[in-house]
Order: structure tokens, then sequence, then C-alpha cells
């Protein structure tokens, strides 16, 4: 498939980490706003009430205490007709929106939990959709896309959180080692000699892979959205990415190709 006909066929759900990202002129494009009070892991988020770009997505990925469930049903309650659905982490979201009465599409965003069959084929028995996790191979991915109820999100070219805390340990990192204060840090881990892009605010700390997982090569008919992270990109970049153009400088296949897990050879333990 020409890589213009790839354009117009793929949807794609972008997180909106630059304003500017909004003058895109990309019809097949929907926009993921992290949102003021209920996202980790981004420097740019936007208030509930400011969301009012046509068919927009809300980005709720922190963990929510019983504060965060009660906050969250007051500010539903104000979103506008252009929100088309909630993509989330913390489950209880299902619940909140069931509890409001809201017509709202929900995806199931948990990466690391969403690895075979089974499990996202139960999530879709409460949710319209499921990210597909980035730590399976390209051939599994395709026995979830062949026998899941309905189409996935699927990732395309993003920047894939590793791990994430509660706890501010960007600010605990800094005050042991009086160092200035942050909430972006690049810090390298001596014993794998990676590198992990590392962002705070008050709900906890996100590090991120540092390089950009591309999964461009994965095209299925059960794919409802590509999925885009586009932290730390810019405006143009980010459409050179949506038309394919090639960024291997700074990315990877990631577990593409590479298994997580092995079988033990017998006698092994």
């Amino acid at each position: 498939m020409l890589v213009e006909e790839k354009m117009k066929t793929n949807k794609f759900l972008v997180v909106v980490t630059e304003e500017d990202f909004l003058d895109l002129k990309v019809k097949n494009v929907n926009f993921l706003f992290p949102i003021l009070g209920y996202s980790v892991g981004f420097l740019k988020t936007f208030p509930i009430t400011e969301v009012k770009v046509p068919h927009a997505y809300l980005y709720i990925n922190r963990i929510l205490d019983h504060e965060g469930i009660e906050s969250l049903k007051k500010d539903l309650l104000l979103i506008n007709e252009n929100i088309e659905g909630i993509c989330f982490t913390d489950l209880g979201v299902i619940q909140v929106v069931k509890d409001l009465g809201l017509s709202l599409q929900l995806f199931y965003m948990q990466n690391h939990s969403t690895t075979n069959v089974e499990s996202i084929n139960y999530y879709l028995e409460y949710v319209d959709s499921v990210l597909v996790s980035t730590d399976i191979t390209q051939e599994e991915i395709y026995t979830i896309l062949d026998k899941v109820n309905k189409p996935l999100l699927v990732p395309y070219f993003s920047l894939v959180d590793a791990m994430y805390s509660r706890r501010r340990l960007l600010s605990n990192f800094e005050e042991e080692f009086e160092l200035e204060k942050k909430c972006e840090e690049i810090l390298h881990e001596p014993i794998s000699g990676n590198d992990f892009r590392t962002i705070e605010n008050e709900y906890g700390t996100v590090f991120y892979a540092s390089k950009y997982v591309d999964y461009r090569s994965i095209t299925h008919d059960n794919i409802l959205y590509y999925y885009i992270n586009p932290l730390g990109l810019d405006k143009d970049t980010l459409l050179k990415v949506l038309r394919g153009e090639d960024r291997s400088e700074k990315s990877t296949t990631g577990f593409l190709d590479v298994k997580t897990y092995y079988r033990l050879k017998e006698g092994e333990e």
C-alpha cells in the first residue's frame, strides 16, 4: 500500500503533547488530550472544559483515589458535545461513566496488561476498545487482532512508558543529590545502560523508554485507531511520522521480533 493511500485509510489517535498539533490539517487524525488533574507523564495538560476540538478524546491515565473519583464525577458533567470518549488506565472510570449515564466511547490503555486474547476480550466486555501492549511480538499482535471481539488500538509510533509510580521519584532524586528542581529529566540507568525520559507532577512520576517504538509495519482490518504518543516531537516531525517517513535514528521496533519470555529447556530451573 502506498503511503498516501495508507494515510487515507488509517485513523490515528494522537496525544496532544504540543498545542500547535491542533493546526495539523490531516482529516484522519483524532486528538487525545491529557487532562489537567487526571494525567501523568505529560508536560502539557488541558482543563477538561477547554477541550473543544470536534471528536476529541480525554486522556485520564493517573491512578485515581477516592478524592480523584469524586472530582472526576463532577468534572465529567462539564464536558461538551465534542467529546467522543475517554482513554483511561484506572478501571474505576468505567463505573464513573456508567453512574453518570454518559454516552462516551471507553478505551482501556493499560499497556503492560493487554498481552493476550483472553484478557483483552474480558476487558472488551466493558469497554469499546483496548490498546494492544508493546511487550509482545508482531506475531502475537496479529494473533490477537485475528481473535478479539472488537477492533483494537495499536501503537504506531510512540514513546512508551516503562514505569509509573504515584511517588514523586524525581523530586526525591533531586533532593537526595541536591540537584536543581525540574519536572523533567533524562536519567541514565547504569546497569542496563539505558536512558529514561522522566516526567513528574503532583500525581506521580512516569519513566519513558528513550526511543520511540515504531510499529508502522502493523496493518490489519481489525484496527480501530493507530495510537501515537509524540512526546518530544515537533509538529513537522509528527507530520512526517503520519506520512510514514523514516525516523530510524530515534526509534526501535521494540519487541516486535524479540520475545520477552522463554521456555526453559528440560532439566533447567
